[in-house]
């Protein structure tokens, strides 16, 4: 078998690890224990919206705009799910035990800012809803959902381009110089179908 396939294996089953191993931990979590990410989540959008959200039992709180950063809103299911979109795209340039073991740390860290990132846009633009009285819990479900899944294709699309083996991009300008070689080499004969291409040519 593959060594690069071996690797790759390792790391979808280290990725699943992580996120079976989250979800356990979060189930049972409380506010403070998820302040790591509530915390930095919870200035930001205070920042953003002009709010002044401040830590309580329950999570951190604006009552003058009557909404609540509750540990539903910590963004950790969406933080798994990316980093599983992550590894799954990177997966490309796992070929050697190094390369996989600094994607997956990689991967780990782009998704926990990612998380802030896109849970902070989602909780603003809910915030928004609700002070303009178009909140509900369905209205507020579907924009939670079409902003995380807009995030989790775009992580995903980005460590595919990342990713991308350099072995298939020097093959593709291997091919574009041969082909530019046979370009020159009729030129060079005189062939009067060459020219006619290297004059359309740009």
């Amino acid at each position: 078998m593959n060594r690069a396939r071996v690797y790759r294996a390792c790391a979808v089953v280290a990725a699943l690890a992580v996120v079976v191993a989250g979800k356990q931990l979060y189930r049972d979590a409380s506010a403070a224990d998820l302040n790591w990410i509530l915390a930095p989540t919870a200035k930001v959008v205070s920042w953003l919206t002009g709010g002044h959200f401040a830590y309580e039992p329950a999570g951190w709180a604006d009552h003058e705009i009557g909404f609540v950063i509750a540990v539903p809103c910590a963004g950790v299911n969406f933080a798994l799910a990316a980093f599983l979109a992550l590894v799954i795209g990177a997966l490309p340039g796992m070929t050697t035990v190094r390369a996989t073991a600094l994607r997956l740390a990689a991967c780990a860290a782009i998704a926990y800012v990612a998380t802030l990132a896109i849970n902070t846009i989602r909780i603003a633009i809910a915030v928004a809803m609700h002070r303009a009285d178009l909140g509900g819990a369905e209205r507020h479900q579907i924009e939670g959902i079409f902003v995380y899944l807009v995030g989790l294709c775009m992580l995903y699309a980005l460590a595919r381009r990342v990713s991308r083996p350099p072995v298939r991009r020097e093959a593709a300008d291997r091919i574009e110089g041969q082909a530019n070689e046979r370009k020159t080499e009729g030129l060079a004969t005189g062939s009067p179908v060459a020219r006619r291409l290297h004059a359309r040519t740009p």
